[in-house]
């Protein structure tokens, strides 16, 4: 609709009127009489029928309507028949019916817009006032209408013309004016919720859309499709308004259909990217191999109690992804363990083997998690290169293995050969554990207090942002340097805590028990125990821990790599 300034300058006086609480006052004047309104509409409909006619309303009238047989009839039927009045409303009908009438703003309409506005303006002050749509009651009438947009100064016709486009524009603008206030916030609230729920329904339907491939299930959207009971209890819908509620259900579930099939049929039709084969693997043990045989996985007898169906699903990505200092040295390969009854042995250990030919200090196997590829521990040995997993890490999630060339990767000239190299060379080349300037990383010293926060920080991906500058107030803060944040960070979680005497001492050697305390104090790791370490460190690198003559006896660099490593994955 188009309104003009003049328009808004006449609508914000009707607002005020409204807002006043004025009423329309009824007053009679010559259109109302009886007269003009039959002349009126004799007039409009013989101006109508006769569009090709070049005669003016007046000529109509006198040359052929005032002494025809309709007008006989019409004139017996009026009570106080007036002629002039009559005349003058035949000669304004006839001139609207025949369409000589022009706005006199150019393309502007004044009585439609006006009218379509003040009926919107009109109907939602009713429905915002609890009135029930009635158009009728809320309509100026004809002299106020006059009266307010000064018709009084136009021609009989114009005025005539004006009042009836005034009023079929208020009709309705009043409806959609009603309507949109009552229904308009339901409408918004409907379709954010649609918005929301289809946003939230794309993300989940993918992942389980992948995940249904991978697993070897059927495409089938409605297996893990949450109901309405659990969509409102997961996203907190009936905190909301029951439209929102609707709508985000309603989205979810269109999305999370949609979704999870193009991700099941993307992952199934890139045949020339991917391949998946499958073996049972009984519980005396077995092998499950690509076709190539340039990927296996040895499972050995007794780590499952069970049958489980073992999955590699090969991804041929070999130059199509950026790997940073890292060389692609293979294909990628994903385990999809099916392990119904969730069971392992976890004293046994499940070897990958990838078929290898180059150097022989800088390969290394990765894993991939959290879109970062993690070296593990690799034995390379001509042709091939080996490393071994904990069954247990399959039952939870698929995994996905990569063989890498890392040119920058570095050994430590007094790790060779030591029972904690494995663990050591993991993190050095995660990037986890730096050592000494001469390239050494004295695996045997002591690590201090606030070194072994350090490797904990780093480990567990510590957010040590918000606790910037913060210090815990410590008689001895000012020594802290490097260290701050790292204590401050694990003295508010209260992961480890000062002496008596109120200092922290970060120089001091870290004991067993004391490590024992802060690793029992995190979380994830709440039922740790040095104990079982020690014995683990024992039966596999037949390495003697000093915890055995004392708890507070100082913990070794080597042995937190050890503790960490084994702890963590």
């Amino acid at each position: 609709m188009r309104i003009t300034n003049r328009i808004l300058s006449i609508l914000t006086a009707l607002l005020m009127l409204l807002n006043s609480g004025m009423a329309f006052a009824a007053t009679k004047n010559e259109s109302d009489s009886n007269s003009y309104d039959a002349g009126y509409e004799a007039g409009y409909d013989y101006g109508y029928d006769r569009q090709d006619s070049s005669r003016t309303g007046l000529e109509a009238y006198k040359d052929s309507y005032k002494n025809s047989r309709a007008h006989d009839k019409l004139r017996e039927s009026i009570k106080d028949y007036n002629e002039r009045e009559f005349r003058e409303g035949f000669v304004d009908g006839y001139t609207v019916g025949h369409g000589d009438v022009e706005s006199s703003d150019g393309d502007v309409d004044y009585a439609t817009d006006l009218g379509k506005a003040l009926g919107e303006i009109s109907g939602a002050k009713d429905y915002n006032s609890g009135k029930s749509s009635d158009w009728n009651k809320s309509i100026p009438n004809n002299k106020t209408i006059s009266d307010m947009f000064g018709l009084s100064k136009q021609s009989s016709s114009y005025r005539s013309a004006f009042i009836k486009a005034f009023t079929s524009a208020f009709n309705e603008g009043y409806v959609e004016g009603y309507d949109k206030a009552a229904y308009e916030p339901v409408k918004v609230s409907l379709e954010q919720g649609t918005t929301d729920g289809e946003d939230v329904g794309a993300i989940v339907g993918a992942v389980y859309g992948s995940k249904d491939f991978f697993g070897g299930l059927s495409s089938s959207y409605k297996r893990d499709l949450p109901s309405r009971a659990e969509i409102a209890r997961q996203y907190s819908l009936d905190e909301d308004s029951s439209n929102y509620k609707e709508g985000f259900i309603k989205g979810f579930v269109s999305a999370y259909e949609e979704s999870y099939n193009k991700a099941y049929r993307e992952e199934n039709m890139n045949e020339g990217l991917k391949k998946t084969t499958s073996e049972i693997i009984p519980v005396s043990g077995g092998t499950a191999a690509t076709d190539d045989n340039r990927f296996t996985v040895n499972v050995s007898s007794g780590t499952f109690y069970h049958d489980v169906n073992m999955s590699i699903i090969t991804s041929y990505d070999v130059e199509r992804t950026n790997y940073g200092n890292l060389i692609k040295a293979s294909d990628s390969y994903t385990l999809v363990l099916t392990n119904l009854s969730k069971n392992v042995d976890e004293s046994k250990s499940i070897e990958l083997t990838f078929e290898y030919y180059g150097d022989r200090y800088k390969g290394g196997i990765y894993r991939l998690q959290d879109n970062r590829w993690l070296y593990i521990p690799t034995v390379i040995e001509e042709g091939k290169m080996s490393a071994k997993i904990n069954p247990k890490s399959l039952n939870s999630q698929s995994m996905t293995f990569s063989a890498f060339v890392d040119n920058d990767a570095s050994v430590f000239r007094d790790v060779r050969g030591h029972w904690a190299s494995d663990e050591i060379n993991a993190y050095v080349r995660r990037g986890v554990i730096s050592g000494y300037g001469d390239m050494v990383f004295k695996p045997d010293n002591n690590i201090t207090r606030a070194e072994f926060l350090i490797l904990l920080s780093r480990v567990l991906n510590w957010n040590m942002y918000p606790y910037k500058g913060n210090v815990t107030p410590f008689k001895d803060a000012d020594t802290f340097g490097y260290y701050r944040d790292v204590i401050n960070y694990a003295t508010q979680y209260n992961y480890i805590s000062g002496y008596g005497d109120g200092t922290f001492k970060p120089g001091n050697p870290i004991s067993y028990s004391e490590v024992e305390a802060i690793m029992s104090r995190i979380s994830s790791y709440g039922d740790f125990r040095w104990y079982d370490m020690a014995n683990k460190m024992l039966y596999e690198k037949k390495e003697r821990s000093g915890s055995f003559n004392s708890m507070n006896n100082k913990i070794t660099r080597a042995e937190v790599a050890y503790m960490l490593y084994n702890t963590t994955e």
